[in-house]
């Protein structure tokens, strides 16, 4: 295990410290695997001066995984929530994740929070923590993320912060009988992800997914029941964790998108394209995904290749499981694995597809296609959480040969693309873009800080 202790970097010559809280250690080491120091200068902790404020709260975030790089929707999230509450609050991250850690992508987050408390181990540690689970009433999720040494560092530190942050149900088992209030960003209901998971699973997961969403949707619910507040990104997985029942304390939050991806996407859409590019957007190791891309090959693009030819899907994600990447081998398939920048493959892209069949939450493919005013050809399941009009905003489909005729009939249709593609984009620009998601964010969580104050 390593523990990593890391500040930002210097904004003023002088320590600022509010009334009653204890400052981190200047020189606090890193720590080995074995846990023995290794000796390595630490920057002060210093607070940015131009947000020196006797009313900004503490808040401590703790993260599933180091967000940083953006290489899928889970640490976009992470990231882009955790940055909205750094604009008026004091944010520090407390991340646990696999070795080895891409230090660069430390670097990156220094920039925007106060410090970052990064715990690393190995692989197979989180495997070992999940055998207690195998007899456990709790869900293998929240035992996989489960080490005595963050513990401990909580139990020893939590109480200088004003709020914790959990993100993902992996996290909150930690913060249970904390001192200050917390909240938790149940991200998607994972438990409705194995519920649909356990229709298709075999071997080994036959036996454990219809086990594991049971338990999986009982905690969600005692987080939400729990928790000060909690949030969750769609209306369906809301309904799915409360059964529909009224639960104040369980918000929806829904993704957003970067404000300069809205506009950057070029206008321009080619006539009737004999060799159309049809994109397809993911982390390529996440079964919905893979399932998405390969159920599209297999079903639907033959029927693309069978009128045009030189048709091109293009798979664009990172990790891209052996079954993903092995289909780089078929006729007018491409793999690309990591991209730089994977909003060049969408703006490029005569159509983009997201032929969801699994899984839960927003779709964050879907809504940069639609920054880009890219048209989207979608699953009921991959719309879900966006409130987009079919045939206004989005093309949705349900089954492979509707799939095929759409992307059919927009190709041949210039001026229906352009209008689904201009459409999509003043969507995603007036409700969905991270400023706004911030600003909700932030407005719930002064609430409950408020409300908390208010009990002392």
């Amino acid at each position: 295990m390593r523990y990593w202790s890391l500040s930002l970097e210097i904004y003023s010559v002088a320590r600022v410290s509010s009334p009653g809280f204890e400052p981190v250690p200047d020189n606090q080491p890193f720590r080995g695997r074995k846990g023995g120091p290794v000796e390595i200068a630490i920057t002060n902790l210093i607070i940015r001066s131009s947000k020196v404020s006797p009313t900004l709260a503490r808040i401590l975030v703790l993260c599933s995984r180091l967000p940083y790089p953006l290489t899928g929707g889970a640490k976009l999230r992470m990231f882009y929530t955790a940055r909205e509450l750094a604009r008026e609050h004091d944010v520090e991250l407390l991340v646990i994740d696999q070795e080895p850690i891409d230090e660069s992508a430390v670097e990156a987050l220094r920039s925007e929070f106060e410090a970052i408390h990064l715990f690393t181990y190995p692989h197979y540690k989180f495997y070992f923590n999940t055998l207690p689970g195998l007899i456990s009433s709790k869900p293998l999720q929240t035992h996989y993320y489960r080490f005595d040494e963050v513990d401990a560092w909580l139990d020893d530190h939590a109480h200088r912060y004003d709020l914790l942050h959990c993100n993902h149900v992996r996290t909150t088992e930690y913060a249970f009988g904390q001192s200050p209030p917390v909240t938790a960003d149940l991200v998607d209901a994972i438990s409705r992800t194995y519920r649909e998971a356990s229709k298709d699973a075999t071997g080994f997961w036959r036996a454990i997914y219809p086990v594991e969403w049971r338990r999986l949707r009982e905690y969600e619910r005692s987080v939400a029941d729990s928790f000060d507040h909690s949030f969750i990104i769609t209306e369906a997985d809301r309904d799915f964790v409360t059964g529909r029942q009224s639960f104040p304390s369980l918000s929806v939050l829904p993704n957003g998108v970067k404000p300069d991806l809205v506009g950057r996407g070029s206008s321009e859409f080619r006539t009737a394209p004999n060799d159309p590019r049809i994109v397809f957007l993911g982390k390529m190791d996440y079964f919905p995904n893979e399932d998405a891309a390969l159920y599209f090959i297999e079903e639907v693009f033959p029927t693309i290749r069978s009128k045009y030819p030189t048709a091109e899907f293009q798979v664009v994600g990172t990790d891209p499981s052996d079954r993903v990447a092995s289909a780089d081998a078929r006729p007018g398939v491409t793999v690309t694995g990591f991209v730089d920048d994977p909003a060049e493959y969408l703006d490029r892209a005569d159509i983009v597809v997201a032929p969801m069949r699994h899984g839960a939450g927003l779709q964050n493919k879907v809504l940069e296609a639609m920054a880009l005013g890219r048209p989207v050809v979608a699953t009921p399941l991959a719309r879900e959480g966006i409130n987009a009009l079919d045939g206004k905003h989005i093309v949705i489909s349900d089954n492979a040969t509707e799939f095929a005729s759409a992307i059919d009939q927009l190709l041949s249709d210039t001026d229906k693309r352009h209008a689904i593609g201009t459409a999509a984009r003043t969507l995603v620009e007036q409700r969905y873009i991270w400023p706004q998601i911030g600003s909700e964010l932030r407005d719930r969580i002064s609430a409950t800080l408020d409300n908390h104050a208010g009990t002392e």
